[in-house]
């Protein structure tokens, strides 16, 4: 990548990206904190739109905790206590037994508390593995839990095998903790797919039932709603599976090398730094950008411009790299290449304060 002097921010006489959507379906982890720690500038820009009176749902694939618990973590991070709240994959793994299953059907809850909270709430029994015996089940809902134990990953395979329906609230390899990377519900999943070759019905991210019951709860058509997240490969193809424009934020687990790399299964509509980016102008992302920034040599080699600035630069970087993979051309993929472009980036918005997006 060739770059000579520096990038310079101005801004965009449009309207905020937040303006023009009527809901905002939001992940956690990695766009609002970081384990116990708020993402700079989140809670003051969540606070800040719903004030403006955009109703938001945070939705999470974490299936062991409680809606409340969640929220709990929400206000001790600073968010305001109207204008929000949380959905779980527990909760649309309920809904979808819900549907399905006659009222007080017992359902064997596999997973922390939010597991068996979620299926009382939906007007269903549930049944625990240690209470099993004597008692028939139609269903077995599995979602993460830390005391999670063999015996009970055995009876999700036997209930299976005896013709019980299973729900997996999400199929996440692994779970982010404070010492590193953890086994996730997809793991555990794994190892009694593994033992029966049964396959799941599966209702987190990147499927389209969560958000579904998310754009439920906000009371909003399709087009009228935004999904904010920092995973390509759950948030952003769950959005599209579900029909919804995205907003990707560079601030959690995806980088921008990833973003020009996705399939188009994976493609936002916006990208931005962080969450700050629902105050500012949305450029939608095209296969073509006017007035090009960014220009892939027949060398495949990445230069840019220097007199534009930095939202338009991110949105050209992407769409030219984007329009390059689905015409076949090959892109540069040297991953200090894109740390440097994100470092820029970064370092731009910090001595500003201005908003990338895409």
């Amino acid at each position: 990548m060739h770059m000579m002097g520096e990038l310079t921010t101005t801004s965009h006489g449009t309207e905020p990206l937040s303006t023009l959507y009527s809901g905002l379906i939001c992940d956690l982890d990695g766009v609002v904190y970081r384990g116990a720690t708020a993402v700079p500038d989140a809670v003051e820009t969540l606070n800040q739109v719903t004030a403006d009176g955009l109703p938001v749902v945070f939705a999470t694939n974490n299936a062991s905790r409680s809606p409340e618990n969640v929220g709990e973590h929400l206000h001790e991070l600073g968010v305001a206590p109207q204008g929000w709240s949380v959905v779980t994959s527990s909760q649309a793994a309920a809904a979808h037994l819900s549907e399905r299953l006659e009222r007080g059907a017992p359902v064997c809850a596999v997973g922390g508390p939010g597991v068996a909270q979620a299926l009382t709430e939906a007007g269903l029994t549930p049944v625990r593995v240690a209470e099993l015996e004597g008692t028939e089940v139609e269903a077995v809902v599995q979602g993460l839990g830390v005391d999670v134990t063999w015996a009970e990953l055995a009876a999700v395979g036997y209930l299976v095998q005896a013709g019980a329906t299973w729900v997996a609230t999400n199929l996440d390899l692994m779970l982010p903790t404070a010492h590193g990377p953890a086994p996730g519900n997809g793991a555990l999943v794994a190892a009694v797919q593994t033992a029966t070759s049964a396959i799941p019905h599966v209702v987190g991210k990147p499927r389209a039932a969560l958000f579904d019951l998310a754009r439920t709860r906000l009371g909003t058509d399709h087009s009228d709603t935004l999904v904010c997240g920092d995973r390509l490969d759950t948030d952003i193809e769950g959005a599209n599976s579900a029909g919804l424009d995205s907003l990707f934020v560079l601030s959690g687990a995806s980088r921008l090398r990833d973003l020009a790399f996705a399939p188009p299964s994976a493609r936002p509509t916006y990208v931005a730094t962080d969450l700050t980016g629902l105050l500012a102008p949305g450029l939608p992302l095209h296969t073509t950008v006017p007035d090009q920034l960014v220009e892939l040599t027949p060398e495949a080699v990445l230069r840019m411009r220097v007199d534009g600035d930095n939202s338009k630069l991110l949105q050209s970087v992407v769409t030219t790299v984007w329009a390059a993979l689905d015409d076949g051309r090959a892109v540069p993929d040297d991953e200090g290449m894109w740390a440097r472009i994100e470092r820029q980036l970064e370092l731009d918005r910090a001595s500003s304060n201005s908003v990338v997006a895409r």
